[in-house]
């Protein structure tokens, strides 16, 4: 798949790398190290992301290559811009958010690079998927690790390493394989200092998020015998405490801290108006099958989705399909 990748790459001189909306730190990581190779390659390469980058990954960018999407300014003929749009860490079109209608009217070849489970890419004119990585940015190490001379660029180094965290949970997650623990290794003597990246990604909460926490949790709610917990945030929420969405990284992480509980979610409203879950497994129920039944998807064990409805509706719809997955899935 990598060759064939390479060989995508090679085809094309002006390449726009996009990732899913709210990015994380595997899409960006991904996309800021695939970014350096173009560069390298003589390549023009532009990244674009909606609808801004966290400040925990800003250390990501310190060339100031990744542009905060505006439709009605500076982005506004962007489509027309390159002859390759990749999606990177997502392989749903409708993923990019309001990248979309942009990615719908470009005549670039438009192409995914993802390691996520999935049905059929639709939408693309090739993709290139592996959903045996650990992270998106497992499949640019793999690709540039080999074709890059010596040492990677520190930049190239450092946004590679900062995904494979973000998407194992700084490797404490069931996708933390041998293969991944080796190219970090790789990346950790190339001068890559583990204890900065987790600080500077999960070590830069403010005031607002931890009330937002507190908040939430004191909304905990469990289900199936304490198999099941959740926590749920309003936009009210947000206002009260004076917190972003940004702010709810990491938040579906604390349910599944207690013991007993085999499937944690957060539920959200998002600000389009539509409902939102994350839900996370601890080792045996597939909370990607659950994802699915509403639209959206993700991984075995960490999975998400979206709904045009009212919050308290979805939650019981999401309620009632999580206890049958749990009544399939542990036995």
């Amino acid at each position: 798949m990598l060759d064939r990748f390479a060989d995508f790459l090679d085809g094309h001189a002006k390449l726009l790398l996009t990732t899913h909306e709210n990015p994380d730190g595997d899409g960006v990581g991904a996309a800021v190290a695939l970014a350096a190779h173009l560069k390298g390659l003589g390549k023009e390469a532009r990244i674009v992301v909606t609808p801004a980058l966290p400040e925990n990954l800003r250390f990501l960018d310190p060339d100031g290559w990744i542009e905060a999407y505006e439709p009605g300014g500076v982005h506004r003929d962007l489509a027309a811009w390159p002859d390759a749009w990749l999606l990177i860490d997502a392989s749903e079109p409708h993923r990019m958010g309001l990248l979309y209608a942009a990615f719908e009217t470009t005549t670039a070849e438009r192409a995914c690079l993802d390691h996520h489970m999935k049905d059929e890419p639709k939408g693309f004119d090739d993709e290139f998927t592996d959903s045996t990585a650990s992270a998106s940015a497992e499949l640019v190490y793999d690709l540039v690790r080999p074709r890059v001379g010596g040492d990677l660029p520190p930049v190239m180094a450092q946004a590679l390493y900062a995904g494979m965290v973000s998407d194992t949970g700084n490797f404490r997650h069931s996708n933390s394989t041998p293969k991944i623990h080796h190219a970090a290794a790789d990346l950790i003597a190339q001068g890559v200092h583990p204890s900065r990246t987790f600080n500077a990604l999960y070590q830069t909460a403010t005031p607002a998020k931890l009330k937002l926490f507190g908040r939430a949790m004191g909304g905990l709610q469990m289900r199936d015998g304490g198999r099941f917990a959740y926590v749920a945030v309003t936009l009210a929420d947000l206002a009260a405490c004076g917190a972003t969405h940004e702010d709810l990284d990491e938040l579906v992480e604390e349910p599944r801290k207690l013991k007993g509980v085999e499937v944690a979610a957060l539920f959200s409203e998002a600000a389009d108006g539509r409902a939102k879950v994350s839900l996370r497994s601890r080792e045996r129920v597939d909370v990607n099958a659950v994802c699915r039944l509403f639209g959206g998807g993700g991984h075995r064990l960490a999975s998400g989705a979206k709904a045009a409805m009212p919050l308290a509706a979805f939650i019981a719809q999401v309620e009632a399909a999580v206890a049958a997955q749990l009544e399939r899935d542990m036995v």
